[in-house]
């Protein structure tokens, strides 16, 4: 696929509209609540409609993509369109997403949709062909142009054309397909199986940071126990600028209900907890289903799907589950 086009957008977990449990982060000049791109992998009839906000509202330059487009042309097809995004937590500008075979439409295009308060969208393409990243899946950062670095890379703009036939472009273009073409999906986790369940055995525990620690290697991450100096989460995972804390909990079953110690605790809860992880590991003995929580702004939602959120019950000890 030659034809690709970079567009910057806000930080979310789900982009299926802003909620209490998801809410954007960064990107345009607009209020957080109007800003459009919070739709941009909703599923609209078997369609996701994107949204990038081009500078002074105004138009892609649908030649910068295939120079063979007249100048005529309003839309464009069969574009691979590479959603990026600056990382809250560590800053720095990653994939987030992208869209195989999407029309990108010179102007903003209207439509009747009120599951995205019928916003408009300057990009459209079938929802089996658009991929969402999970949030520790955005491991891939693209090099932004500042202070004469990195030249001809995303700039201020918020649409990238990548077309300059510079060596590390034309290099850079070729990893990021590649990159795409080797994703492996994860699984997400099935929500009716997230039942309660406290009995907690050492040997799930172990075999659960196993599994985990198996997960974030094969991201990318360089990823260090340090269950033995409690400090209040068992592994470091670290990515370039990403740096993760992360605490696990094994259960036997696929029902989510763990204990967690004072320790613990008061980690998840402290003003520094952008970079902390609980990950949950469901049916370790037989085949383990990892279940990711992290905050955002008001509650522990899961990495998967912001319907579910983690609810604690606190005593000595914190008891978190899933109602």
């Amino acid at each position: 696929m030659n034809r690709i086009l970079f567009v910057n957008i806000g930080w979310m977990i789900h982009y299926k509209g802003n909620t209490n449990n998801d809410t954007i982060k960064g990107g345009g000049c607009y209020r957080d609540v109007y800003k459009h791109e919070a739709y941009n992998f909703l599923n609209i009839k078997g369609l996701c409609y994107g949204y990038v906000q081009t500078v002074r509202g105004g138009k892609i330059n649908l030649g910068k993509i295939d120079s063979s487009i007249g100048k005529d042309s309003e839309e464009i097809d069969d574009v691979l369109v590479i959603w990026t995004a600056r990382n809250p937590e560590s800053g720095g500008t990653y994939i987030v997403g992208w869209y195989k075979h999407a029309i990108v439409y010179r102007a903003l295009q209207k439509i009747n949709a009120l599951e995205r308060n019928n916003y408009r969208y300057n990009v459209k393409a079938k929802f089996q062909n658009c991929y969402l990243l999970p949030v520790d899946d955005r491991v891939f950062e693209v090099p932004r142009a500042r202070n004469n670095l990195n030249k001809g890379f995303m700039g201020q703009s918020n649409v990238w054309y990548a077309n300059q036939n510079f060596n590390d472009i034309l290099l850079f273009r070729k990893k990021v397909i590649e990159y795409i073409n080797s994703v492996f999906c994860f699984g997400k986790a099935n929500r009716n199986s997230l039942k309660i369940n406290t009995k907690v055995k050492k040997i799930v525990e172990q075999t659960a940071v196993n599994a985990v620690i198996s997960k974030y290697q094969k991201k990318g991450y360089k990823v260090v126990s340090v269950e033995k100096d409690n400090l209040g989460w068992d592994l470091e995972a670290i990515k370039d600028k990403i740096r993760l804390r992360i605490e696990v909990k094994g259960l036997s079953d696929k029902s989510i209900s763990v204990h967690l110690t004072a320790n613990e605790y008061s980690q998840m809860v402290s003003n520094d907890n952008l970079g902390y992880r609980l990950c949950i590991v469901t049916n370790v003995l037989k085949s383990p289903i990892i279940t990711t929580f992290l905050f955002d702004r008001k509650r522990w939602v899961c990495e998967d799907d912001s319907e579910i959120y983690l609810s604690f019950n606190e005593s000595i000890v914190a008891v978190a589950f899933v109602e």
